[in-house]
C-alpha cells in the first residue's frame, strides 16, 4: 500500500466534510465508517464514589472504492489517500490523490497545509525456512550464540533526511499464515511545508517520490527486487 497524508493547519468541520461527498466520483460512493476518538475522564474526590465518563468524538470518515483500488480518510484535522495492493505507478497514484483532494480542499478552507507525507507499506511472504536477511537489509541482528529462530520481531528507526524532511523505517513480522511467514517493510517520508497554492502542494508531495524509492531499494536485497519483476 502507498498513501499520502496532508495535515491542514485549519481544522475543518464534519458538516463541511459531509458536504464534499456528493461531488466524489461514482467509484467513491460507498458506505462510510466514522472515525472516532474515545476520551475517558476519571473523577476522584474525598468521601465520594469514583466515577468515570467515557466520551466519543467523531473526527471524520473512512471509506473505500467500488473498484477496491483506493481508500480515503477524511478527518477534520488531516486527509489520507491510499492506493491499496497492488500498487501500480506513482503517476497513477498521485493523479488520483490530487483529484480526490481537490474535491475536499474547499472543506478545509483555508486549505493551508503544514506537512505532507508519503508512506509505503510492503509485505513479502517467506517460505518455511527462509531467513529475513535473504530479502531485507534493515532488520534486528541477533548475535551468534543466541537462538536464531524468530518468533516475532519489530525494528524502527527515525532519521533526518534533510532540514525539512524526516524518514521513519519499520520492519517486522506480521501474524503468520498457516504455510508462510509475512515480512513487513514500512517507510514513511514526512516533509514540513506551507505551500501557497495547489501547485506548490503537489510539487512537495511529488518531491517525496525519489527519496521513498531510494530508501526502499536501499533496504531490500536483490532477491526481493527480483520478486518485484
Amino acid at each position: 500500500m502507498i498513501a499520502t497524508r496532508l495535515n491542514p493547519t485549519a481544522h475543518s468541520s464534519l458538516s463541511a466534510l459531509e458536504g464534499a461527498f456528493p461531488a466524489l466520483p461514482d467509484d467513491y460512493q460507498t458506505p462510510r465508517q466514522p472515525i472516532t476518538l474515545s476520551q475517558a475522564q476519571l473523577n476522584l474526590a474525598p468521601n465520594a464514589p469514583t466515577t468515570a465518563n467515557l466520551e466519543q468524538k467523531q473526527l471524520g470518515w473512512r471509506f473505500g472504492t467500488k473498484s477496491g483500488k483506493y481508500a480515503v480518510q477524511a478527518r477534520t484535522d488531516w486527509f489520507i489517500f491510499s492506493r491499496l495492493p497492488r500498487y501500480t505507478t506513482w503517476e497513477e497514484f498521485a493523479r488520483e490523490a490530487e483529484k480526490i483532494w481537490g474535491v475536499f480542499s474547499d472543506a478545509y478552507r483555508p486549505p493551508s497545509v503544514q506537512a505532507v507525507s508519503v508512506r509505503f507499506i510492503n509485505e513479502l511472504g517467506l517460505d518455511q525456512g527462509e531467513i529475513v536477511e535473504k530479502y531485507l537489509k534493515f532488520y534486528i541482528n541477533v548475535p551468534e550464540g543466541v537462538p536464531q529462530a524468530f518468533m516475532n520481531y519489530f525494528a524502527r528507526i527515525e532519521l533526518h533526511h534533510s532540514p525539512d524532511t524526516t524518514v521513519t523505517i519499520q520492519s517486522g513480522l506480521l501474524p503468520p499464515l498457516p504455510d508462510r511467514a509475512r515480512l513487513l517493510l514500512d517507510i514513511e517520508v514526512v516533509k514540513t511545508v506551507t505551500p501557497k497554492d495547489s501547485n506548490e502542494l503537489w510539487a512537495a508531495i511529488n518531491s517525496l517520490q525519489e527519496p521513498k524509492n531510494q530508501i526502499f531499494f536501499s533496504c531490500i536485497t536483490s532477491e526481493w527486487e527480483a520478486r518485484l519483476r
